[in-house]
């Protein structure tokens, strides 16, 4: 738990100052009640398949594809083999497309697009009840079969971006739009999906709307950032945190560590080696490579660790009095249970935090081999300049 790993950080630091005091009960009380409310509702399955941004979908939709050849269609009915090659320097087409043209005419609209990094073709969204991926998957499949017969070594941009379709709105596809560097719109025009003949016109000086110049079909994916915003609200947030509360227990990784049969103590020798040389910025060496390193010596371990198995009533209520004995000797319990009640759930929970009147955390796998925890109930602590691990048998 990364909560856990915060504590012990948190702890160590804090009860490195000798002389403060200890935690106020009344904030004890808080972290209890923070920690119960922790736990996030898990994101559905749609939206984790999503990406963070607009920018992100943007590169994850350039990056389909392979290396293999889409070049333009000698078939393109816009086609004109006669016209001189516009200069596009500055410039940037942008061809609004949707999956409502058909896969033919997008298969012609990538092979537009291929091997010309100032064109890219933006779809406003996916399907209703679409996934990215899935929207990503059949993209791949029409670009796989625009290769065919193609020869060019070049991938289309093919982006995911409702902006370029909210002003003016834009309904209707394909529609092409040539901005400047800045991103300023020079002309647009519909109902064609070659780009040169759009530069072509702004290069004789044309601006503006140029109007519909052929066949369009209207959009048929809604807007991304509409969609998603409609799908969040449509959440219940509070039914599935409920629910990921209710199940928690089901799901919980468990330590089943062997109860301790007899008292006994291990040393711990944390001391690490320096593998480098270590340098202040001022290129001051303070430690030099193979110089043997106490980290207790430099950050001194001043709580008690007290593992053991919260479902024994005989450990929790011995490690509750000895927690209290700790505190009063200045020594800051901090309490990692091997397992809990899973039938009981969250109330047994509780009433274990309620017995030790502390916070309650499980024992991490991580925390379990940095302190060589083999049998409960045990606690750790340090002693005479070092970590001492003692277990002992439950009473009763």
């Amino acid at each position: 738990m990364l909560v856990l790993i915060w504590a012990l950080a948190t702890l160590v630091i804090g009860e490195s100052r000798a002389d403060e005091a200890l935690p106020d009960p009344a904030l004890r009380d808080q972290a209890v009640q923070i920690q119960e409310q922790a736990l996030a509702a898990p994101r559905p399955d749609w939206l984790i398949e999503q990406h963070e941004t607009v920018a992100d979908w943007s590169v994850a939709l350039r990056d389909v594809g392979s290396s293999n050849a889409i070049a333009p269609s000698a078939t393109s009915p816009e086609s004109d083999d006669t016209a001189p090659e516009p200069s596009s320097k500055g410039l940037t087409v942008t061809i609004l497309a949707s999956r409502a043209l058909g896969e033919a005419q997008l298969r012609e609209l990538f092979a537009q697009a291929a091997g010309r990094p100032e064109v890219r073709v933006v779809f406003r969204g996916v399907a209703l009840g679409e996934s990215l991926g899935d929207f990503i998957r059949q993209i791949h499949v029409l670009l796989r079969e625009a290769r065919d017969g193609l020869s060019t070594n070049a991938i289309p941009r093919i982006e995911i971006d409702p902006r370029p379709f909210q002003t003016p709105q834009v309904e209707v596809a394909p529609k092409l739009i040539v901005t400047d560097r800045v991103g300023a719109e020079l002309a647009r025009v519909s109902g064609i999906s070659r780009p040169d003949w759009l530069l072509e016109q702004v290069g004789q000086g044309r601006r503006g709307n140029l109007g519909v110049r052929g066949p369009t079909v209207a959009v048929s994916e809604p807007d991304l950032i509409v969609e998603l915003q409609r799908r969040l609200a449509g959440i219940d947030w509070s039914a599935r945190r409920e629910a990921a509360l209710e199940h928690y227990w089901e799901r919980a990784a468990f330590a089943e560590l062997p109860v301790a049969e007899k008292p006994r103590e291990r040393r711990l020798d944390l001391t690490l080696v320096a593998q480098a040389d270590v340098a202040l910025p001022d290129g001051t060496t303070v430690i030099r490579a193979g110089d043997r390193v106490d980290p207790l010596a430099v950050m001194p371990f001043r709580q008690r660790l007290f593992v053991f198995d919260a479902t024994d009533p005989r450990q929790v209520a011995e490690v509750a009095r000895r927690g209290r004995a700790s505190r009063a000797d200045r020594r800051l319990p901090l309490y990692l249970a091997t397992r809990l009640d899973r039938a009981t759930g969250w109330e047994g929970y509780r009433a274990v935090q309620a017995a030790l009147q502390d916070p309650l955390y499980l024992l991490t796998p991580d925390i379990q081999r940095r302190f060589q925890i083999e049998r409960v109930p045990a606690v750790v602590e340090s002693r005479e300049g070092g970590l001492v691990v003692a277990e002992w048998p439950p009473e009763g």
